[in-house]
């Protein structure tokens, strides 16, 4: 395998790696040793793929007798399964293990040969199940989100190739996508051009050589909060780098969620006061946050050209997330988000 496989190869690999560790014999021989014998209640193994689209790691789902475990397959371009595999023991070990309230997802196996890392799975909903549902869930579920992420940002592991702060802004995918949407929606430029020249000014403030160890996708859908611990999945990405960067994603990300289910953002305000609140009161100072406006509105960017790609101008749904992006860039160069 090579770097330079299509989409649709890599596919076809994760696809073919899945088929075999669904078989009996493997589920029998590798699995089964991971789950408990007094917590297994009969019946039958389960299977369901969570993720397999070519485009990152693909998730299987391994089921018996009502007990879970999760399998991860890696594309050939990807960290490995082994590396990671470490890195989960690395951090279970620096405090995010057994018996500690803040958790990642820990590590039962690694098969080399599939490309597959075996995870146990986490406890409780993810934050994301509260979105367009409990308000009071939503919000205490932020909470809990800030305080683990403080908690990763404060610890003093570090694991991985530093990003710097030009890697962690992603100007350059940003770029590329612009320039995709330039190819669908001339009209865009005049808008785009002018977000860009609002940023330009923005990052002669910008900070650099702020790194702690970053989650690499801290999103609602990684979070669960269940009984005695909250648990965060899909470390994969985990490096050090800029700490506004998985606080931006964390927030951009609930609140457009909370658009789509609610019908307005208004309902997302006070979990991200509450988060920002949370998170600064617990790192140890607030320069953590010195970069917070760049990297928000280069999401909202980033977010906005990807809206763009498939302009449908006049449809409803469309016309209010591209209304959604432009007045959250306006909040954020405002400092309406600033703590």
């Amino acid at each position: 395998m090579t770097l330079e496989m299509s989409s649709k190869e890599i596919k076809q690999d994760l696809s073919r790696r899945i088929e075999m560790v669904k078989q009996p014999g493997f589920l029998n021989s590798r699995i089964r040793p991971h789950f408990p014998d007094d917590g297994v209640n009969g019946g039958g193994w389960e299977t369901r793929v969570l993720q397999l689209d070519g485009t990152g790691a693909a998730t299987l789902e391994i089921g018996l007798g009502g007990q879970k475990v999760f399998a991860k397959f890696y594309r050939p371009d990807d960290e490995g399964a082994p590396l990671i595999y470490e890195k989960l023991k690395t951090l279970r070990a620096a405090g995010f293990g057994p018996g500690e309230r803040y958790q990642v997802a820990e590590p039962l196996d690694v098969v080399p040969e599939y490309g597959m890392l075996l995870t146990k799975g986490a406890e409780g909903p993810a934050v994301s199940d509260f979105i367009g549902g409990d308000r009071d869930a939503l919000f205490s579920g932020a909470v809990e989100s800030a305080r683990w992420l403080a908690r990763l940002h404060s610890s003093p592991v570090r694991i991985g190739k530093p990003r710097s702060l030009a890697a962690s802004s992603e100007l350059l995918s940003v770029a590329r996508r612009l320039a995709k949407v330039m190819t669908r929606s001339p009209g865009h430029l005049e808008t785009a051009d002018g977000m860009i020249r609002r940023m330009e000014r923005m990052a002669e403030d910008t900070v650099d050589g702020l790194l702690v160890q970053g989650h690499g996708q801290y999103r609602p859908i990684h979070v669960f909060v269940g009984g005695p611990s909250v648990t965060v999945i899909d470390m994969d990405r985990s490096r050090p780098y800029d700490p506004s960067y998985d606080v931006v994603e964390f927030l951009v990300r609930l609140r457009k969620s909370v658009l789509k289910y609610a019908g307005s953002v208004e309902p997302a305000d006070a979990p991200t006061r509450a988060f920002l609140e949370t998170y600064v009161s617990a790192v140890p100072d607030r320069s953590y946050l010195a970069n917070l406006s760049f990297h928000w509105a280069r999401f909202i960017l980033h977010g906005l050209n990807g809206e763009m790609k498939d302009d449908q101008t006049g449809e409803p749904e469309f016309d209010r997330i591209v209304a959604f992006y432009h007045s959250e860039f306006e909040d954020v160069l405002g400092g309406r988000f600033v703590i």
